[in-house]
């Protein structure tokens, strides 16, 4: 049985991102195991074109529908390159508050940079360990 020493590890992926295409944000939701309390273990964004941002960065939040980065929010960083991997390592803040409380929706939010001449397109994982 899942408990904390044994949890269900859970990796939920999304499709290919266009974080340059200026288009504003992409909502997710994912939903728990029923009864299972959550804790957001890493968000990943496996970089399939170079990331170029000139005023703010593009970033993947992981929240709730009245917080969306309560949980996390990972910033991709300008220059990150292709076929290469950003995650909480890159952005140590990136993990806000670990625990996701049971029967909650969980709402991953891919929200492009701004600037000019704006580049960057990327695969997103999250990862949550449910008990």
């Amino acid at each position: 049985m899942p408990g904390y020493d044994n949890p269900i590890h859970a990796c939920y992926n999304f499709p290919n991102m266009d974080f340059g295409a200026s288009a504003g944000a992409t909502t997710h939701t994912i939903a728990g195991p029923a009864g299972k309390k959550g804790r957001l273990v890493d968000i990943a964004v496996g970089v399939t074109e170079v990331f170029e941002t000139v005023t703010t960065l593009a970033h993947v939040q992981v929240g709730k529908s009245d917080d969306l980065d309560a949980y996390g929010k990972l910033n991709i960083p300008t220059g990150a390159a292709d076929n290469t991997v950003v995650n909480k390592l890159d952005d140590t803040d990136a993990i806000i508050a670990a625990d996701i409380p049971a029967e909650t929706a969980v709402h991953v939010t891919l929200t492009e940079g701004t600037g000019a001449a704006l580049t960057g397109q990327g695969y997103v994982c999250v990862y949550i360990d449910w008990y």
